[in-house]
């Protein structure tokens, strides 16, 4: 059975699902069983049996942190990533919008880098941002100034707070007619999120 006919299959259930979307036990039974499959479920097996050996200290080596640039579609996101690997990437893509999680190195001094992800900001790639979110080290959360906290904002604030990355907000386009950046600090703070300059721990650039 094609991954094509499972998701269509869904649809006609009414379930709106993506490739990379988990299926809960009972609509994976229910579609097997429209498939003619029968489902047998094992549970997931974690041995407590092996000892964690950590490596020796002297043995480890330095890896460039990862960092990753999150917000909604349209908001700037490979726009600063261009600036920072002082290349253009928005050019090349469809209509502009990222459909792929980028990586980027970045050398900032002699043998000192830093690892860049650019995840894709429109709705449709909910679960590339989730697994963005689960591999960095920090999340630069890119938000408008001439528009708003948009719904991929609030995605991204809250895959960020589940992995239990630090953010750093960066607000862009301050320079557009309509900015408000204290909208934005406002929007923000509805959301739990609150800046420095007004009291909170969050950085804001």
């Amino acid at each position: 059975v094609s991954v094509s006919e499972v998701i269509s299959k869904c649809i006609g259930l009414g379930l709106m699902v993506s490739i990379n979307q988990r299926l809960d036990v009972d609509t994976i039974t229910l579609i097997a069983d429209d498939f003619g499959f029968e489902v047998e479920f094992e549970e997931e097996y974690t041995s407590d049996v092996l000892e964690d050996i950590e490596d020796p200290e002297e043995s480890l080596k330095p890896r460039p942190p990862i960092v990753t640039i999150m917000g909604h579609v349209d908001h700037g996101k490979t726009s600063l990533l261009d600036y920072i690997r002082k290349e253009n990437v928005v050019a090349g893509e469809s209509g502009g919008i990222t459909q792929h999680i980028g990586a980027y190195k970045v050398e900032v001094e002699p043998g000192k880098e830093i690892a860049f992800l650019d995840t894709p900001g429109h709705e449709a790639f909910t679960a590339m941002r989730a697994r963005g979110a689960k591999v960095t080290d920090i999340v630069i959360l890119i938000v408008a100034a001439d528009d708003a906290v948009m719904p991929q904002t609030v995605e991204a604030i809250n895959h960020s707070l589940a992995a239990g990355v630090p953010i750093i907000i960066a607000i862009n386009k301050i320079d557009r007619p309509g900015a408000n950046i204290e909208k934005i600090k406002q929007q923000l703070a509805d959301r739990k999120i609150l800046v420095e300059d007004w009291g909170g721990k969050y950085q804001c650039v």
